[in-house]
């Protein structure tokens, strides 16, 4: 009766030690990274100027969640590995190969969406609001604020980016295919551009609008792996 419970154990072993991994090197990699936070803000600063902090700790906080963000997505990898390692296990001899390059493909959408948002939309679209200022409307943005509105969309972005992977597997199960994707196109617009402007932190239409036309390519994208998942 005693040996019933330790293959659980073992697994929960084994997941506790993954986790540990992972967590430890997120940690070196977000120690490694606060040394690079001032760059970063240099870096974000371009589209704006300078920032000003509202409260004294302020200023330190925004850099540890910089230096974790960048060590999270340094570590990401090594994360991603230690998943797979802790699942393959489960999976069938046939079934690895066809799914181990799902995390890898998946990670790589990821950072294209984060550096997209991160290089394309957001000092384009700052800049289009930062043209709204006057003799009596002067911009003072603190960087608290600023930081959670670019990592916010560069996470979004990061997620829809994983559309035609999705789409790709949806499709393998039988659920759409690319005609049907072809034959929706009219609603996607609409549904993209509504879901656009419910994700994008803050209420003004053009995020929206930058937002929508890569959504939009990616959709596109998913009507092509549709077609490559029924080949």
């Amino acid at each position: 009766m005693t040996d019933n419970p330790r293959p659980f154990l073992e697994h929960l072993e084994e997941l506790r030690s993954r986790i540990i991994k992972s967590l430890a090197a997120t940690a070196v990699c977000t120690a490694i990274a606060y040394n690079f936070t001032d760059p970063v803000i240099v870096f974000l600063s371009k589209p704006v100027g300078k920032f000003i902090f509202l409260h004294p700790t302020e200023a330190f906080f925004i850099r540890l969640k910089i230096s974790l963000c960048l060590g999270a997505l340094a570590a990401a990898p090594y994360i991603l590995f230690q998943i797979w390692k802790f699942v393959v296990a489960a999976l069938e001899p046939s079934s690895r190969n066809r799914i181990f390059w799902l995390l890898p493909i998946s990670y790589f959408l990821f950072i294209t969406g984060f550096a997209f948002g991160l290089f394309v939309l957001v000092p384009v679209g700052v800049k289009f609001l930062l043209g709204y200022k006057s003799d009596v409307l002067s911009p003072l943005i603190s960087i608290g604020t600023y930081v959670n509105f670019v990592g916010g969309l560069c996470l979004v972005l990061g997620i829809v980016f994983q559309m035609p992977l999705v789409s790709f597997f949806i499709a393998k199960l039988g659920i759409i295919d690319a005609e049907w994707l072809s034959g929706k196109r009219r609603i996607a617009i609409l549904v993209i551009y509504i879901l656009s402007a419910l994700l994008t932190p803050g209420p003004d239409p053009v995020t929206a609008i930058l937002l929508a036309i890569p959504t939009y390519i990616l959709y596109e994208l998913s009507v092509i792996a549709c077609r490559m998942a029924r080949k």
